[in-house]
């Protein structure tokens, strides 16, 4: 394959894409837990979240970490415009969507 100029930017560009993260959390967000639903006997259900984000740049997967972890802040972030401070989550990632159960906890 001959790579031409237009080729290398592309690529470097989704080569970078692909190691970035483009979800930015807050400390509020920082504060949300997220655990097993066993540890929320003693918090009140207030809704449910979700996060998404691309699990791929111009076809090329991204890092399941970071696709993880943006999802996460994603629903953090949600999870604090309802007041809640835990989050359960209700399946797997999957094509870097995941839902979540939120909870406050006393």
């Amino acid at each position: 394959m001959r790579v031409t100029w237009r080729n290398f930017v592309i690529l470097t560009m989704a080569g970078i894409g692909v190691g970035c993260t483009w979800v930015k959390s807050t400390p509020s967000a920082d504060a949300v837990r997220i655990v097993p639903a066993d540890r929320v006997a003693d918090c009140v259900r207030v809704g449910t979240v979700s996060g998404f984000t691309k699990a791929d740049v111009a076809g090329v997967d991204r890092s399941v970490a970071k696709v993880q972890s943006e999802v996460e802040t994603l629903a953090r972030l949600e999870a604090v415009d309802m007041d809640a401070d835990t989050l359960v989550a209700k399946g797997a990632l999957e094509e870097g969507r995941q839902a979540f159960i939120a909870y406050r906890c006393l």
